[in-house]
C-alpha cells in the first residue's frame, strides 16, 4: 500500500505542473483579450475622431481642399491614444467620398468618388494598431492587430428658403412717403435731393414739397438720383450703350449747371409770367390770369383770359435741374391756341375735363384725350430730350427706339396695356401715363398719385383752388375762354418727364432691373447671396431650393398681373446659378430680355404696390411641394426632389405684412407621406381671396406634421389639415422666420409691426423655434435684420448662417 500511494503521488506532481502551465496560459490570454478589447475600443474613438474632422473639413467649393482634410482626420486619430501610445500616421488611412442619395430606392449609400451633382461631403476612416502581446507570447502570439473604420457625413438636409418679394421691399427707395407705419411721416417727402425747381409753383414754400427737410430717422432715404445710406443712386445702373459694349454709357445726365432752380442766370425753356405790379423776378410768379393781368374782382368779367398776353419766346417746355428733365406744365397756359399745353396734349381748354371742382385731376374716360403723338414729339424735340435713344439695364432692354406714336387703339385709354404688341410702344405709352397721373394697371385699375402704388406726391394747393366752367361770347378766338380765377392744383412730380419720374415708375409698377440697387432689396440680395456662399462652403450635403414670393399668377388675372408662381431654384447645389437668379432674369445669359415677355416677367425685383401682393400662403405651398418627394411634381418640374430621410428646413425671409390668400381649385393631393403635393402646378387652377391668417397656418402646419398628418409637437396649430407632413420622431421639421426691413424697425409707428411680429412668432412656434420679440433678445435677437443699409445686409447673412449652423452638422454614419 505505501509502494502504491508513492507511484500516485508521482503521477499528481507532474499533471498538477502540467495544469498551472495551462491555468497560466488561460490567464495570460484572458489578460491579452482585455488588452485587445480596449485597444479596439480605443482605436474605434480613434477612427470616430479622425472621420469627424476629416468632414468638417471638407467644404462644398468646387475643389476642396482633401489633403488637408486627410492631415486635419489623422492628427484627430494620433490625438485619441491606443494604449497609451499615438496611432502611426500611416496606418490611418483616409478616403473622401458623397453620401449620395439614390432616388431610385431612396437610400443614402457611401460613394467613393463623389459623381455629380454629388459634391465631397463624407470622410472614411481606418485605423489599425498593431502591438505586442504580454502573457500570450508563452502560447506563441507576440503580436495583435486591431482595426476599426468609421465614416461621417455632413448631415443630408432639405432646405427651402422663402424670400419676401412683394411690393413693399422696395418702398424706401420712392420719391414720397405712403406708409402707415411710418405714422406722422406717412404722405412727406422721401426725397432728400436738394436739387429741384424753386420756380413757379415751387417758389414759395413749394420746394418744400418736394425735399424731405425732415430729421425723422424713418425717411430721407429716396435713392433714386444719390447715394443713401451707402446705397448707389437708382438713376446710375442704366444704360445707353449696347450690351457688351467696351465702355458703357450711361443712360442718364444731371444737368450741369448752377443755381437754375431760381431761373437767376439762365433761362431753361419758358419763364413763369409775373404778378401784375411786382418786380421783374421770377420769383414772384403770377398763380391766374387774374393776377398776371392785374384785375380786381370787380373787372374779372371783363378782364378774361383774352386780355392775358402771351409768353414772350415762347418755347412750349420748362427745363428742370439736376434730373428733373423737363415739363410743358405752366400757369397759367399761354392764351395762343397753338400754344396752349391743355390743347395741345389733351385737346381741350376746359378747365372742367382737366380737373374736378377741388382741382384734382381727372382721368381721361369721358373728360379728354392723351396725345401720345404729341407728347413723344415734344420729348424728342422741343429743347433737349433727357432720355437716351435706347435704354437697358439688369440684361433687360426696355427700349432700342422712342417710336412716333402708339397704336389707335391704345388712344383708347378703357384698353388694357397688355394689348399692345410692340414693347417700344407699350413702354413709352405706360410711361407717359404714369408721368400724367393715370396709368392704368393690369387689373383696369387707374392709380394716382399720393399712394403707394404711385409714389411721386400728390398735387398741392398754390393760392385759392377754384375750377369753373368756361365763359363764352367775348367775340375772340377761341371763343370758349377760360376763367381768370381758375386755379387748379399744382404738381409735385406729375407732367416731369426725365430720369427721376422715368425710375419712379418703374418702382411703382414692377419694372426695376433686378440688379437696381433700390432700398431695401439691393442689401437684402448681398445678404442671401453671401449665405448662399456660407451655405455652399459650410454644408455641402443640404439641397437648398430659393422661392421668391409675391403675387403669384392667378387663374383668370390679367396678364402680367403677377409674378414668381414657381420657384426660381428647385432643390439643389447649383449656388452660382442660384446667386445669379437673385439678380437677372432667367435665360438672359447671352440676350437682353423685353420687359413683358415671358423671361422679362419674371426678373426678381419687388412687385407693384397695386395689388394685394404678398401672398406668404402661397410661399409656404412651393416649400412644401419642394420637400415633397412627389414624381408629379418632377414631371412638372414643380418640385419633388425632396429626400427621403433628411432633415426638413424652412427659413422665412419677409417683412411680415401677409395681404392675400391663395386658394387652390382642388387643393391638397394626398398620396401619402413624402408623396403629397399642393396642386399649384403649371395649369393648376389657384385663385386668390382675402388674406386669412388661418388659411396661412394651415400650410405652416401641414409641412410640421408627421407623415400621418397629426401634429409633431405640442407647439401645433389649431385647426390641423391633416395633411400628411415630413416630421419624424427624430428629425422634425424646423421653421426659422427673419425679418427684414422697415417695418421692424424701432421708430415704425401703428399696428403693422405688431401683426408682423405675432405671425412670425406663430409659424415659428409651430416650426419648433423662437421669433423675439424684439431685436433685443439675447438669444434670437440676429432674426431682427434693421439698422442701415450696410448692418441690414450684414445681419441678413448672420441670420441665415446661425439658422444653418443650427444643431448638429456632421454625423457619424457607421
Amino acid at each position: 500500500m505505501r509502494n502504491l500511494a508513492k507511484r500516485r503521488r508521482g503521477t499528481v506532481l507532474p499533471l498538477l505542473a502540467v495544469s498551472l502551465v495551462g491555468a497560466c496560459g488561460f490567464v495570460a490570454l484572458a489578460v491579452d483579450v482585455g488588452m485587445v478589447a480596449v485597444a479596439k475600443n480605443e482605436c474605434q474613438n480613434a477612427a470616430d475622431a479622425a472621420a469627424l474632422a476629416g468632414v468638417r473639413s471638407i467644404d462644398g467649393s468646387a475643389n476642396p481642399n482633401l489633403e488637408g482634410a486627410t492631415s486635419n482626420a489623422r492628427r484627430a486619430a494620433q490625438s485619441n491614444r491606443i494604449l497609451g501610445q499615438q496611432a502611426v500616421w500611416g496606418n490611418v488611412n483616409v478616403t473622401h467620398g458623397a453620401f449620395h442619395y439614390d432616388t431610385s430606392t431612396e437610400i443614402f449609400t457611401p460613394q467613393f468618388p463623389p459623381v455629380a451633382p454629388d459634391t465631397y461631403n463624407l470622410t472614411r476612416t481606418q485605423v489599425t494598431r498593431r502591438s505586442a502581446t504580454g502573457f500570450a507570447r508563452m502560447l506563441g502570439m507576440s503580436q495583435f492587430d486591431v482595426t476599426a473604420t468609421a465614416m461621417a457625413a455632413h448631415r443630408p438636409r432639405d432646405v427651402s428658403i422663402l424670400l419676401d418679394f412683394s411690393g413693399s421691399m422696395n418702398n424706401e427707395s420712392d420719391l414720397w412717403n405712403n406708409e402707415g407705419y411710418l405714422g406722422s411721416a406717412n404722405n412727406s417727402p422721401n426725397n432728400t435731393d436738394p436739387i429741384a425747381p424753386k420756380f413757379g409753383q415751387y417758389w414759395s414754400g413749394g420746394y418744400n414739397n418736394v425735399v424731405c427737410t425732415s430729421t425723422d430717422p424713418r425717411v430721407g432715404k429716396c435713392n433714386v438720383t444719390q447715394s443713401v445710406l451707402g446705397v448707389p443712386a437708382l438713376v446710375d445702373g442704366f444704360y445707353r450703350s449696347n450690351r457688351g459694349a467696351a465702355t458703357p454709357l450711361r443712360a442718364f445726365t444731371s444737368e450741369p449747371y448752377t443755381g437754375p432752380e431760381n431761373y437767376a442766370t439762365t433761362n431753361p425753356g419758358d419763364r413763369f409770367m409775373k404778378k401784375s405790379g411786382t418786380s421783374t423776378t421770377p420769383d414772384t410768379p403770377a398763380r391766374t390770369v387774374q393776377e398776371v393781368t392785374g384785375a380786381t374782382n370787380a373787372q374779372v368779367t371783363a378782364k378774361t383770359d383774352a386780355a392775358m398776353p402771351s409768353y414772350v419766346n415762347f418755347q412750349g417746355y420748362t427745363k428742370g435741374p439736376g434730373y428733373w428733365g423737363k415739363t410743358f406744365f405752366i400757369w397759367p397756359p399761354d392764351p395762343a391756341s397753338t400754344n396752349d399745353w391743355r390743347q395741345k396734349f389733351f385737346g381741350t381748354t376746359n378747365n372742367t375735363k382737366l380737373w374736378d371742382s377741388s382741382g384734382n385731376w381727372r382721368t381721361p374716360s369721358g373728360n379728354y384725350t392723351i396725345n401720345y403723338a404729341a407728347i413723344l414729339d415734344w420729348i424728342k424735340n422741343s429743347g433737349d430730350n433727357p432720355f437716351p435713344t435706347q435704354l437697358r439695364a439688369g440684361r433687360i432692354l426696355y427700349y432700342d427706339a422712342i417710336p412716333t406714336d402708339v397704336p389707335a387703339s391704345a388712344y383708347d385709354h378703357t384698353k388694357a396695356n397688355s394689348l399692345i404688341t410692340d414693347p417700344n410702344q407699350r413702354f413709352w405709352k405706360e410711361y407717359i401715363d404714369f408721368t400724367i397721373g393715370v396709368w392704368r394697371d393690369p387689373f383696369g385699375n387707374i392709380q394716382a398719385p399720393g399712394s403707394p402704388s404711385c409714389s411721386y406726391g400728390p398735387d398741392f394747393a398754390s393760392g385759392t383752388v377754384k375750377i369753373t366752367a368756361p365763359v363764352t361770347g367775348y367775340g375772340s378766338v377761341p371763343t370758349t375762354r377760360m376763367r381768370p380765377q381758375d386755379n387748379p392744383k399744382r404738381p409735385r412730380h406729375r407732367l416731369w418727364f426725365g430720369p427721376m419720374t422715368m425710375i419712379q415708375f418703374m418702382l411703382d409698377t414692377k419694372l426695376l432691373p433686378g440688379n437696381a440697387t433700390d432700398i431695401s432689396m439691393y442689401p437684402a440680395k448681398l445678404g442671401i447671396a453671401g449665405a448662399l456662399q456660407d451655405i455652399r462652403n459650410n454644408h455641402p450635403n443640404d439641397l437648398v431650393s430659393i422661392g421668391l414670393f409675391c403675387r403669384p399668377q392667378y387663374s383668370g388675372d390679367p396678364a402680367g398681373a403677377g409674378a414668381f408662381s414657381n420657384v426660381l431654384y428647385s432643390l439643389s447645389r447649383e449656388y452660382d446659378e442660384m446667386i445669379d437668379s437673385l439678380w437677372f432674369p432667367p435665360n438672359s445669359g447671352t440676350n437682353d430680355v423685353r420687359p413683358w415677355d415671358a423671361n422679362g416677367l419674371l426678373v426678381p425685383r419687388a412687385y407693384g404696390d397695386y395689388a394685394s401682393n404678398t401672398a406668404t400662403s402661397y410661399g409656404f405651398m412651393l416649400a412644401y411641394n419642394q420637400l415633397s418627394g412627389s414624381t408629379t411634381l418632377k414631371t412638372k418640374s414643380a418640385g419633388g426632389l425632396g429626400r427621403k430621410g433628411t432633415q426638413r428646413l424652412v427659413i422665412l425671409e419677409t417683412d411680415g405684412m401677409a395681404n392675400v390668400d391663395s386658394n387652390p381649385a382642388t387643393s391638397f393631393y394626398n398620396a401619402g407621406a413624402g408623396k403629397s403635393h399642393y396642386r399649384i402646378m403649371p395649369g393648376d387652377s389657384v385663385s386668390s381671396g382675402g388674406y386669412s391668417e388661418q388659411n396661412l397656418m394651415k400650410v405652416v402646419q401641414a409641412i410640421c406634421n408627421k407623415a400621418n398628418g397629426t401634429a409633431a409637437n405640442v407647439n401645433g396649430y389649431s385647426p390641423n389639415p391633416g395633411y400628411p407632413g415630413f416630421a419624424t420622431a427624430r428629425k422634425p421639421v424646423i421653421i426659422h422666420t427673419i425679418a427684414f426691413g422697415a417695418i421692424f424697425e424701432s421708430t415704425a409707428s401703428g399696428t403693422d409691426q405688431t401683426n408682423a411680429i405675432s405671425l412670425l412668432q406663430k409659424i415659428s412656434k409651430v416650426g419648433g423655434t423662437t421669433f423675439p420679440g424684439s431685436a433685443g433678445d439675447a438669444n434670437n435677437g440676429y432674426k431682427w435684420c434693421i439698422g442701415n443699409m450696410e448692418q441690414r445686409k450684414s445681419k441678413l447673412r448672420t441670420a441665415f448662417s446661425a439658422v444653418m449652423d443650427d444643431g448638429v452638422s456632421v454625423i457619424l454614419i457607421e
